[in-house]
């Protein structure tokens, strides 16, 4: 008996995750579109975040090991954008209001990548000072396109 309600129950925990519910969590459903542009938002963020704690003092400056962290971000910067269509098996947080404002939205990830550039190309200077400024306006970018089109956590 133990065995076969141990086999229903990972049969439907398989099928549920398998169909994109978010299960009883309360988190949105996720397809395989949504799950891709998570994982690749997700992969970019030890390079920004280890950015930020040289541009924040928590950790020394090495300019260095900033620009190798600004270029691989800047490149990794474009790969989520490669999953922005609509997953008919759950978008995740990603908010209706994307696929109904598309201009909106092409119009946040033109900033985003300018922010990106920028950060990138300051980087790439040695200058702090400078860098500082950019690493803030990605971060304001980032949070722009956020309260827009993303659900709140």
């Amino acid at each position: 008996m133990k065995t076969a309600l141990a086999l229903l129950s990972s049969t439907l925990v398989f099928a549920l995750t398998a169909c994109g519910s978010g299960g009883t969590s309360g988190e949105p459903a996720k397809g395989p579109i949504s799950e891709a542009r998570t994982t690749a938002f997700k992969a970019m963020m030890p390079n920004f975040s280890s950015m930020g704690k040289m541009v924040k003092g928590e950790e020394s400056y090495d300019v260095e090991k900033f620009k190798t962290a600004a270029a691989a971000f800047a490149e990794d910067s474009k790969k989520p954008f490669e999953h922005f269509q609509k997953d008919e098996q759950g978008d995740g947080d990603l908010l209706p209001v994307t696929w109904e404002k598309p201009d909106e939205f092409n119009a946040q990830k033109e900033k985003f990548a300018a922010a990106v550039a920028e950060l990138n190309a300051q980087a790439q200077t040695g200058n702090l000072e400078a860098i500082k400024v950019a690493y803030g306006n990605v971060g304001a970018s980032c949070k722009s396109c956020h309260d827009t089109f993303r659900r709140p956590k």
